[in-house]
Formats: C-alpha cells, sequence, structure tokens
C-alpha cells in the first residue's frame, strides 16, 4: 500500500535502505532527493519513494551502471512511476535501455519489512518525564535504549546482557540497534550517579520503576 503523506528523517531513511546516512544526504544534497532538503538538516525529510530510490541506487552495480545526474533523476522519476503501477505486476524493473532489470519486488519487500522492525522499535520505547528525566527507555523498564545500543556496539554478548537485565527479551537486541540507528542520540549522554559502577553492579536497580 502507498504511504504519501509519511515521511522520513535521514536517519529513518538510511535503516528503511540500508544506505549509509552521509550518502543520504549526499543524495539530498546532490542527487535527486532535493525535495527533501528544508531550512535546516534537522528538518529534512523524505518520502516512501525515495527510500526505495535509496534502496534500489544501492543494488546498483557501478561497473555495470554509472548514474550521471540526470540519470538519477530519471531513476527516481521510473521508481516513482513504478509504485504506481498494478499491485500484480512483478516484471523486472527496466534500467533505462541498457537491457539490465532489476527485481524491484524484492527491493519493495525488503524496505518494508525493514520500515515495519522500525515501527516495532519506536512502539519499544517509551520518552516519560518521570522515567529517567525523559531519556528513551525499554518500554516497561528504566533501561535506556541507547544504552544496551551502546553496549552492544562495545562488544557484550547477548547472554551476558539478558543475564544482567533480566527483563529483557533476546528479540529486543535487533530493535534496540534499530532505533539507535534511526534516532541516535543527541549531545552528551546523560550523567548518573550509577554510571561509575560496573553494569552488572547496578543493572537489577535499573529496571525497577
Amino acid at each position: 500500500m502507498l504511504n504519501v503523506d509519511k515521511t522520513f528523517t535521514p536517519s529513518e531513511a538510511a535503516v528503511a535502505s540500508g544506505v549509509p546516512l552521509k550518502i543520504v544526504h549526499r543524495e539530498i544534497d546532490q542527487g535527486p532527493l532535493k525535495a527533501a532538503r528544508k531550512e535546516s538538516k534537522s528538518k529534512r525529510c523524505l518520502k516512501e519513494d525515495d527510500l526505495f530510490y535509496l534502496a534500489v541506487a544501492k543494488r546498483l552495480d557501478t561497473r555495470l551502471v554509472q548514474l550521471t545526474a540526470e540519470g538519477k533523476d530519471r531513476l527516481h522519476e521510473a521508481i516513482v512511476t513504478y509504485r504506481r503501477r498494478s499491485r500484480t505486476d512483478t516484471r523486472g524493473f527496466p534500467l533505462f535501455d541498457s537491457g539490465l532489470s532489476l527485481d524491484m519486488k524484492s527491493v519493495l519487500e525488503e524496505v518494508r519489512s525493514k520500515l515495519t522492525l522500525l515501527e516495532r522499535a519506536r512502539k519499544m520505547v517509551v520518552e516519560d518525564p518521570e522515567i529517567r528525566g525523559g531519556e528513551p527507555c525499554i518500554r516497561g523498564t528504566r533501561i535506556g535504549v541507547h544504552e544496551i545500543a551502546r553496549m552492544l556496539e562495545q562488544g557484550a554478548g547477548e547472554d551476558e546482557l539478558v543475564s544482567g537485565y533480566p527483563s529483557l527479551r533476546r528479540e529486543q537486541f535487533e530493535l534496540v540497534r534499530i532505533y539507535a540507528h534511526a534516532y541516535p542520540r543527541r549531545g552528551r549522554p546523560p550523567r548518573h550517579s550509577w554510571h561509575q559502577a560496573p553494569w552488572r553492579e547496578i543493572s537489577r536497580v535499573e529496571i525497577r520503576r
């Protein structure tokens, strides 16, 4: 189903398309996604068509296809047109007149799958001023989502984290990673009295409401 009204931040678009954030901004500044540019980077917003363009462009083999600025514009327009065709049309997506085609259906399914995970990640997190000053926490706990994401990045094992944070479920770790990439923490992490202690010692204190 088309969602022409929904918009996405560059960080959300990077997660949904699987494209590095710097590439997303480059396509906004220099590519066909100029419509996403507003007064400042913080107000940039993209549409679903833009996400699919990013995902398609990522799949192109640059040894076979070299896109000029005009070519990128044409590719974006072609994707918009394709998405408005009958949903029963499963033909390959033609890449200009090159004779090459792309399985556009699989690209659409991949992006939509990531958008579903992104929505699940959003629903998993709550920001309540009464809980750690409004820091994003996993719903029903006092566990900071960026805190867990940072531990995962630093090599903490899932078994270790589940042992230290009994209220965590294994299926939440993927959502934690997705949320942290889509909504990166701004500024310095808040300082709490327990930050000086090993996380294993304070984890059970943090998860109490």
